[in-house]
């Protein structure tokens, strides 16, 4: 999991980049870049694709700069266009009659370590961790978006609800629903375990 980045950092951060401040939007970009290009990858399973759709956004972020409210959740800002431009390369994607798992070069990732080998995954299939990983695998796609996006991300639930475009209720029922599946897997596992 990754450490906190706290609302206040990014809100004065928002205020320095309004004001043109090239090493906030800089600081901004170390402090996001790898959360997002993970959570990008969710979506496209293509490192390439998602290191680039997260430049692109904050480049527009800099372009849109002096219109940037630093009381507003410029976090969520980011994540929503991430997730906007990773929507539109699955379609794209789609529309080429290209299916994601069939090409050659895609690098999927199970966590948040981008850089992890595939022999290290396979030692790691077995760890409990592996386990969590699986389970987490599967659960519907929206549970596991907004589960890892306040588990991984960090985020509140209004910030995931703007992000998913649905109401902070529904993300606590996709994260409450996620953790009762996570706790019964668990369980069947040490059960499992017992009886061995």
């Amino acid at each position: 999991m990754m450490s906190e980045i706290d609302d206040e950092t990014i809100n004065l951060l928002a205020a320095r980049i309004r004001n043109e401040d090239r090493q906030a939007f800089d600081d901004l970009f170390r402090l996001l870049y790898p959360r997002l290009v993970y959570f990008s990858m969710r979506y496209v399973h293509d490192r390439d694709a998602a290191c680039d759709m997260v430049q692109d956004a904050f480049v527009a972020l800099w372009q849109k700069r002096s219109g940037i409210d630093p009381d507003q959740a410029l976090r969520s800002y980011l994540y929503t266009a991430v997730r906007n431009r990773s929507l539109n390369w699955l379609q794209h994607s789609s529309n080429k009659n290209e299916s994601i798992h069939d090409r050659p070069d895609m690098n999927l990732v199970s966590d948040n370590r981008t850089d992890t080998t595939a022999e290290q995954e396979n030692d790691n299939k077995n760890s409990l961790s592996g386990l969590f990983r699986k389970w987490i695998s599967e659960l519907p796609d929206r549970r596991q978006e907004a589960f890892e996006l306040s588990r991984f991300d960090g985020l509140s639930h209004d910030e995931i609800a703007g992000i998913m475009d649905v109401s902070p209720k529904t993300v606590n029922n996709h994260i409450v629903s996620a953790l009762r599946h996570l706790r019964e897997r668990y369980e069947q596992h040490r059960n499992t375990e017992a009886e061995e």
